[in-house]
C-alpha cells in the first residue's frame, strides 16, 4: 500500500507537465535492452568508433521514460555539440509501478545487487560495443533517478567518473517506503554517518568523484534540504576516498558562492567546493522559486523548468574541467563531396575534395573504410544505389572522422517511376505493450528477449493519392538498414488500404488493428545497405489512391532470452527514407 501512495505522489508530479516526446538530434538514438532492462543509446553523428568519447549515463525519474527524460534534458543536442555518447536505461513497471528506480530498498542500494548491478553491467555491455572513454564515464538523474544516481556513485566509482543530482537525495536516505516520505520532506539521516557508509560500499575501488548538485528552493515534492545533505554526505565520501581518514581533505563549506540570473529567467546560486588540491569538486546549485524539475530544460519534456540554469550543460561543463584539453595541434582534415547523396534519375560522378593534402580512403558498400580500402585517385561513377564512406588521413597522420552519402539511383521505369518517400511522423514501431514502447524515429521489428517473441511491429504510412489518376503496373519497398541484433528467420508484411488504427499517427491500437491483407508478403532480411520487397500483382489494388497506405511489419523469432530485431531508418533523412515504388501505366 505504501508503494502504491509512494507511485500515486509520482504520478501527480509528473501530470502537471507531460508533453509528447521529440527529437531534436541528427545522431542515432536507438534502442536495447539488457538484464530485463531496456533503454536508449543515442550517438552523435559525427561518431567514429577509431576515437573515444565519454559516456552519460541519465536516469530518468518517475513515471518517464528514456525518449521523455531525453526530450526534456536536451542532453542529446549537448552530445552533438560536445561529442559524447548518452546512455538512458529505463525502468520496467513490473519492478515498480510508477517506473521509479527503488533507490528507497535496501536490495537496491549496494554494489552487485539489484537495480545497480544491472545498470553497471548495461553501461560495460555499451563499453564492449562502442569506443567510451574508460575515465569519462558520468551518471545523472532526476528525482528517484538523481537517488539511484548516487547509489551507483558510491557503489561503482570503478565506473563512473562523476554524479549529477538533479533533485535527488544522499546515500541510503531511506530504507523503506515509509523513511522514502520522511527523508523526501524532511532529509535523510545524518550525511556524515551517510558519506561513511558510502565509502564502505565503495569497498577496495575508493576513489574521490565530482558531484555536481541542482535543486530548485520551492521544491516540495523533495525538499532542498536534501541537496545540502548530497554535498555533506559527498565531502566526508570523498576525504575518505582520498586518504583513508576523515582529515578534511574537503568539507561542506563553499570556498565560494556566487549569485546569477538567467536572462529574463530565474536567479540561482552556485556554491564550490574545493579539495586541497585546489580544485573544485562539488557543486550546488539553489535554483530561486522552482518546483521538482530539470532545470533549464525543454517544455517538451516531462517535469522541467525552462526559466531555469541549464543543468544538462552546468553538469557537462563541470565534469569536462576534471579532463585534459585535447591537443590544438592535433587537426585532422576534412573532405567533402561534391554531389550530395540523394535521388537522382541517372547516374552521378562524385569528386572527393580535401581542404589540405591528404590520402583519401573510402568504400562503396557501406562498410567502415580504413587505411587498408581503395585509395581515392579519381572521380567516382555512380551508376546505382550505393552508400558512399569516406575519411581522409593527412601526413601527420591525422584521421578526420568517417563520413557518409547515400546515392539512390531511380532509373526503374523511366518517367514512369514514381518514389514516394514514407511519412516522418506516421513512420515508427509500437510494442506490443504499452510498456513495450513505441517511437516516430527507427523502423523496428523483433523481439526483446527473456523468451518473448513478436514484441515490436514496424509501421509504414505513405500519402498515395498522388497516384489517383494513374495505372499501377507494379510497386515494391526499399528499406535502408540501421541496425540489428540477433537473428532474424523472416519478416510479414500486412498491407492496409488506409490507416491500421483510429489515425494516420502511431498508436497503440496499430500493434493488432485489422488490416486489409495479412501476411500478404514474406522476406528475408538480407545483409547490405537496404531490404527491398514487391507488392504482389493482385494486392496493387490495395494501395490506396485517395488517401494513405499503411504497411505493419512483422519478424518470426526463436524464443530465447537474447533478443532478436532489425531496425531501419524512419521517414526523418529523406535520402534513406522508406520508399515505395511504383511503376505506372501513364
Amino acid at each position: 500500500m505504501l508503494k502504491l501512495l509512494l507511485g500515486l505522489v509520482a504520478v501527480l508530479m509528473f501530470t502537471f507537465n507531460y508533453n509528447p516526446p521529440v527529437s531534436n538530434a541528427a545522431g542515432e538514438f536507438i534502442n536495447g535492452s539488457y538484464g530485463g532492462k531496456t533503454y536508449k543509446l543515442y550517438i552523435p553523428d559525427n561518431y567514429n568508433s577509431s576515437s573515444h568519447y565519454p559516456l552519460y549515463v541519465m536516469l530518468h525519474g518517475c513515471t518517464q521514460d528514456a525518449a521523455q527524460f531525453a526530450t526534456g534534458t536536451q542532453l542529446n543536442k549537448l552530445a552533438e555539440e560536445k561529442g559524447f555518447l548518452v546512455l538512458y536505461p529505463e525502468q520496467t513497471t513490473s519492478a515498480n509501478s510508477n517506473k521509479c528506480w527503488n533507490w528507497f530498498e535496501p536490495s537496491h542500494q549496494s554494489r552487485g545487487n539489484g537495480e545497480p548491478a544491472v545498470i553497471a553491467e548495461m553501461v560495460n555491455s555499451i563499453k564492449g560495443d562502442y569506443s567510451i572513454k574508460q575515465d569519462q564515464i558520468y551518471v545523472a538523474g532526476l528525482s528517484a533517478g538523481a537517488a539511484m544516481s548516487v547509489i551507483m556513485g558510491a557503489t561503482y566509482p570503478n565506473i563512473f567518473s562523476g554524479v549529477g543530482v538533479g533533485a535527488g537525495l544522499e546515500y541510503k536516505a531511506a530504507d523503506n517506503t515509509i523513511d522514502a516520505f520522511t527523508a523526501m520532506s524532511n532529509g535523510g539521516p545524518n550525511p556524515v554517518q551517510q558519506g561513511r557508509l558510502a565509502y564502505q560500499a565503495m569497498e577496495e575501488v575508493a576513489k574521490k568523484l565530482p558531484v555536481i548538485a541542482i535543486h530548485g528552493t520551492s521544491d516540495y515534492t523533495v525538499n532542498s534540504v536534501n541537496a545540502e545533505q548530497v554535498i555533506t554526505q559527498w565531502s566526508v565520501t570523498n576525504y575518505l576516498a582520498a586518504n583513508g581518514t576523515e582529515d578534511g581533505w574537503i568539507d561542506d563549506t563553499p570556498e565560494h558562492t556566487e549569485s546569477l540570473q538567467v536572462p529574463s529567467g530565474r536567479s540561482y546560486t552556485m556554491s564550490n567546493y574545493q579539495g586541497r588540491d585546489g580544485q573544485v569538486w562539488m557543486k550546488k546549485v539553489l535554483v530561486q522559486g522552482m518546483g521538482h524539475a530539470w532545470s533549464g530544460g525543454s517544455a517538451q519534456g516531462s517535469y522541467t523548468d525552462p526559466q531555469g540554469p541549464d543543468a544538462s550543460r552546468l553538469m557537462v561543463e563541470f565534469f569536462n574541467s576534471f579532463t585534459k584539453p585535447e591537443d590544438p595541434d592535433a587537426s585532422a582534415p576534412v573532405t567533402t563531396a561534391s554531389v550530395k547523396g540523394g535521388t537522382y534519375q541517372s547516374p552521378v560522378t562524385v569528386e572527393l575534395q580535401t581542404n589540405e593534402p591528404a590520402t583519401t580512403y573510402y568504400t562503396l558498400d557501406g562498410s567502415k573504410p580504413t587505411i587498408q580500402s581503395k585509395e581515392y585517385i579519381k572521380p567516382l561513377e555512380i551508376s546505382q544505389n550505393t552508400t558512399l564512406k569516406f575519411f581522409s588521413q593527412d601526413p601527420e597522420g591525422n584521421n578526420e572522422i568517417v563520413k557518409q552519402e547515400v546515392y539512390i539511383i531511380n532509373d526503374e521505369g523511366g518517367e514512369n517511376s514514381i518514389t514516394i518517400l514514407s511519412s516522418a511522423t506516421e513512420d515508427g514501431y509500437v510494442g506490443k505493450y504499452a510498456a513495450d514502447g513505441k517511437s516516430t524515429q527507427d523502423i523496428k521489428v523483433g523481439d526483446k528477449g527473456m523468451y518473448n517473441t513478436d514484441t515490436y511491429r514496424g509501421i509504414l504510412s505513405f500519402d498515395t493519392d498522388r497516384l489517383v489518376e494513374k495505372s499501377i503496373q507494379s510497386a515494391k519497398i526499399r528499406l535502408y538498414t540501421k541496425g540489428s541484433k540477433g537473428a532474424i528467420e523472416s519478416i510479414q508484411v500486412d498491407i492496409k488500404s488506409g490507416v491500421l488504427g483510429r489515425s494516420a499517427g502511431i498508436e497503440q491500437s496499430d500493434y493488432n488493428a485489422m488490416p486489409s491483407k495479412g501476411n500478404t508478403i514474406a522476406f528475408s532480411p538480407q545483409t547490405g545497405n537496404f531490404v527491398e520487397f514487391q507488392i504482389a500483382t493482385e494486392d496493387l489494388d490495395l494501395i490506396n489512391k485517395n488517401g494513405k497506405t499503411q504497411l505493419r511489419l512483422r519478424a518470426i523469432t526463436k524464443s530465447g532470452f537474447a533478443p532478436n530485431w532489425i531496425e531501419f531508418y524512419g521517414g526523418e533523412q529523406t535520402n534513406i527514407s522508406p520508399q515505395l515504388i511504383v511503376v505506372t501505366g501513364n
